[in-house]
């Protein structure tokens, strides 16, 4: 299939000459007499490359290239200016808006050949580094749900098949043990569904929206006690009782309680999940100013500070090294939604392994 052209110029000699030339080397080419109507075909039928000029009637190059690039399906589609217009400025003000290329009014056939066919090798590397990069998400996102929900199911089903078949086998001890198993794995199940839904929405979620407005408007109270019930939450769901010495000062903070809620929840999983031998989890918290630091330390497996720039869904740290559970969505939640709340997040490791990961926030006014 030819590579398809798309050529905005309004001096019709100019677009029709330079459209007869281009097809003579193979390529598709469509023109539109102004930036209107190049907008409309772009958007309709999106071309491979764009070809603009800059000094056109009703819209400018510049503006159809800031159209382009807010438009999605467009945005990374080659765009070269052909102008007379080359003061560096003009250079400047182009490349800034997105544009690929300039070329100088008039050109030679062979330098606009050049620079249309750099351009569309360099899109085909691009896709070509796209779909590599795709394809080990993919690889990634299989690997690591397979484990996050293969687990809990399995620990579903063993159970449930083992209630099912001996069934007058067990003692009331004995069954409420394992309906207790079944609870939990299901609850993990259900918080990592839960999860994948709530990244979703915190990824697409833009001022203006209901969703926003309900991540980032409110405030509560943290206390003491406010800590405990999220500790006995999560007790709850692990079926565990975990190690935990609280020392935190009360402060009205301007963030949700239901906000609140999920960072402490998957912060508290974490240092849990990532604690070695029988050190309490350490979570203290202090005014700072007009600020509240929150701060949750474990001794255990350490955490690299420049693995905090690569927090995302589906990033393990070292899985290599360390069979870990989890997906890697619950720190990219925490991050996210203090990115939301005006918060900050540090993570501070010493190589023994003692590990202290700090949320900061403001107060309520």
């Amino acid at each position: 299939m030819a590579t398809k052209i798309l050529y905005i110029e309004d001096e019709t000699h100019i677009r029709e000459n330079t459209a007869d030339l281009l097809r003579l080397h193979e390529y598709a080419v469509t023109t539109a007499a102004n930036g209107r109507e190049g907008i409309s075909q772009a958007m309709l039928s999106p071309p491979d490359l764009i070809l603009c000029d800059i000094r056109m009637p009703h819209l400018d190059g510049y503006q159809v290239l800031d159209t382009i690039r807010e438009y999605r399906p467009l945005a990374t589609v080659p765009f070269i200016f052909l102008s007379a217009k080359t003061d560096e400025i003009d250079v400047r003000r182009g490349m800034a808006l997105g544009a690929d290329d300039y070329l100088k009014k008039p050109f030679t056939l062979d330098s606009l050949l050049l620079a249309v066919e750099s351009r569309l090798q360099r899109e085909t590397l691009r896709e070509a580094d796209l779909q590599a990069r795709v394809e080990v998400l993919r690889q990634t996102m299989t690997r690591v749900s397979n484990h996050e929900y293969n687990t809990p199911l399995g620990g579903i089903l063993g159970f449930a098949s083992l209630m099912m078949a001996h069934y007058d086998e067990f003692d009331r001890e004995e069954s409420l043990s394992m309906l207790a198993m079944i609870k939990a794995c299901s609850l993990r199940l259900k918080r990592s569904l839960d999860n994948l839904r709530l990244m979703e929405t915190l990824q697409q979620v833009k001022p203006g929206q209901t969703e926003y407005t309900f991540f980032t408007n409110g405030a509560s109270r943290i206390d003491p006690d406010r800590v405990q019930q999220q500790i006995h939450t999560l007790n709850d769901r692990l079926d565990a009782s975990i190690s935990c010495q609280p020392e935190v000062e009360s402060a009205n903070i301007a963030l949700s309680d239901h906000n609140l809620g999920i960072i402490l929840d998957e912060l508290l999983d974490n240092a849990h999940k990532f604690s070695r031998g029988p050190h309490p989890i350490q979570i203290t918290g202090r005014q700072a100013g007009l600020n509240y630091q929150l701060t949750i330390a474990n001794q255990g497996l350490p955490f690299k500070a420049e693995d905090v720039a690569r927090i995302a869904p589906f990033v393990q740290f070292d899985r290599h090294q360390y069979e870990q559970q989890g997906s890697g969505v619950g720190l990219a939640i925490v991050k996210k939604l203090l990115d939301l709340n005006h918060g900050l997040l540090s993570i501070d490791s010493l190589p023994a392994g003692e590990t202290s990961v700090a949320i900061i926030l403001p107060l309520a006014r």
